[in-house]
């Protein structure tokens, strides 16, 4: 018997067993925001003013030995939101305006990594088409430049689109103004003094079908 056991022991070391930890995160900002974890898409709705909206995954963690847990395991995220971009920060926290869209986290076992979308980076245009007609050119300019500045030329009937802007502040104020050219070449203009976004605002574009 003491053979036996003596040879079960060091397999167990050896192969330790699977564990798991949670990710959650946390949307404080006032709009959607979209991530990506092991090929799943999720959309976390923006806050209210009583509650943020949060999800939580369970993921592989690496091994957990007899005598020791693992450090924990890498992972890939993809997220961003209307109104969010995550940023490098400098060494006091603060960040440096390097805006990134994919990164990596550690889950460890039995443990929960929570990842805050907060502060809010940018204002944003939301476009929802249902005007029975594709948008192929989208563009916006503002109060202080007339120059139109391209956002895309896909939007199609049906689908919806967002795109984040520069916000205004009460030191350097300003407003937007945004084309839509439809596949039938005709112009719409939405925006003026309603579109002055300050930081986490978003301007609802919502086009319905004409009768």
């Amino acid at each position: 018997m003491k053979k036996v056991i003596l040879i079960i022991i060091p397999i167990l070391i050896l192969l330790g067993c699977s564990t798991e930890g949670d990710l959650k995160i946390i949307n404080k900002t006032n709009h959607n925001i979209y991530f990506t974890v092991k090929g799943n898409d999720y959309i976390l709705e923006g806050a209210t003013d009583t509650t943020y909206p949060d999800t939580t995954i369970s993921l592989d963690s690496g091994k957990k030995f007899l005598f020791f847990e693992g450090d924990g395991k890498r992972v890939n995220l993809l997220l961003e939101g209307e109104t969010f971009m995550m940023q490098h920060a400098d060494n006091s926290g603060v960040g440096t305006g390097e805006f990134v869209t994919e990164t990596e986290v550690t889950i460890k076992p039995d443990e929960t990594t929570k990842i805050y979308t907060w502060p809010a980076t940018h204002a944003s245009v939301k476009v929802i088409n249902n005007s029975g007609k594709d948008i192929i050119d989208f563009f916006y300019y503002t109060s202080y430049d007339p120059t139109l500045v391209f956002m895309t030329n896909d939007i199609p009937d049906g689908e919806t689109y967002y795109y984040r802007l520069d916000y205004a502040t009460n030191q350097n104020w300003f407003y937007y103004w945004f084309k839509i050219v439809y596949n039938d070449y005709s112009e719409q203009i939405e925006g003026g003094q309603d579109a002055a976004l300050y930081l986490d605002e978003q301007f609802l574009i919502d086009l319905v079908l004409e009768e």
